[in-house]
């Protein structure tokens, strides 16, 4: 059980806390199994959060400051933390209490390179084969990794369950009967700190050059990035997306599920690619695509606007 007490050093100077401060939590849940004793939390785009603070049957809430108005008609045996981010406030908290995470230290059935470099407090899971390669302090690689030769990874990197990561690309050159001979696959990774890797992602080398994944960038499971590939910072990119070779990725992109993108491509920074979406041409900063092929999202609208409208047979 964790008292309100016990997460107060979450809370900045600017977060207010309201109600019983001798309430207590100890499990987390979904909104269908919420109990008196859950951390409960109210999403800052809730259409009716104040009804959402009274329906809830949780003891301890953390709401959005917009509520701060209706302070005086809160429930008084409920504690309600007032934050400007009440998403983050709750994943801070629950993560730290209720996430478990691996300790340190290398499983027996691991491969470890005899001139890898692993920096302290590293965590390598069962069956892992990790190559001649470099490994920052507080990275923690789950079952099942492939990481091989020339391969650099920084700090707190965490890679989930089956990832491989440096193997060669796919490139081939045709020759003069009309077979296929590898190009070589000579270049190399390198991971930049806080990076997120999830399972069964596949990050081919680079060819002659690198391949690089930039610095506090969440990768889902199931992503194939190809070689040469750069990705800038703190980017986005989720489930079963294929990212061609040599495409360049600036910072804070966000890719949806399922996205493919052409080999060779400039991706400005801060652009939103939508789910489904095959992007065969360059995308500006701040772009926001949806499509296949991929065009402006609000080119795409009324398109099918149009379309919708001819199919009635209405007037256009």
């Amino acid at each position: 059980m964790y008292s309100v007490k016990d997460i107060t050093k979450y809370l900045s100077k600017e977060d207010i806390v309201l109600g019983n401060l001798e309430n207590m939590f100890s499990n987390l849940a979904d909104v269908a199994h919420i109990n008196e004793e859950s951390l409960d939390w109210i999403h800052t785009s809730n259409r009716d959060p104040y009804q959402y603070l009274l329906n809830s049957k949780a003891n301890v809430i953390i709401a959005p400051k917009k509520l701060q108005s209706c302070s005086d008609s809160f429930p008084p045996k409920k504690t309600i933390i007032l934050t400007d981010n009440p998403m983050l406030l709750f994943s801070r908290i629950a993560r730290d209490l209720f996430v478990k995470m691996p300790e340190p230290g290398i499983h027996n059935s691991a491969y470890i390179h005899p001139e890898a470099i692993i920096g302290e407090n590293v965590h390598i899971g069962a069956f892992c084969y990790i190559g001649k390669c470099s490994i920052g302090a507080n990275t923690i690689i789950l079952n099942n990794v492939t990481i091989e030769d020339e391969v650099s990874i920084g700090e707190n990197v965490y890679i989930k369950n089956g990832a491989r990561i440096g193997q060669t690309g796919f490139g081939f050159v045709k020759n003069e009967i009309g077979g296929w001979e590898k190009f070589p696959q000579i270049g190399n990774v390198i991971i930049e700190d806080n990076v997120e890797i999830g399972a069964n992602t596949c990050i081919d080398r680079g060819a002659l050059s690198t391949t690089t994944i930039g610095y506090g960038t969440k990768i889902d499971n199931l992503v194939q990035i190809a070689h040469n590939v750069r990705i800038g910072k703190n980017c986005i990119i989720t489930g079963n997306v294929s990212i061609a070779g040599s495409c360049n990725i600036g910072d804070n992109v966000w890719i949806g599920a399922s996205s493919t993108l052409k080999n060779g491509l400039n991706i400005g920074p801060n652009s939103f690619i939508s789910m489904g979406s095959v992007v065969i041409n360059n995308l500006p900063p701040n772009s926001d695509v949806i499509g296949y092929p991929a065009e402006p999202k609000e080119l795409f609208v009324k398109k099918r606007a149009i379309l919708s409208k001819k199919l009635k047979g209405e007037t256009i």
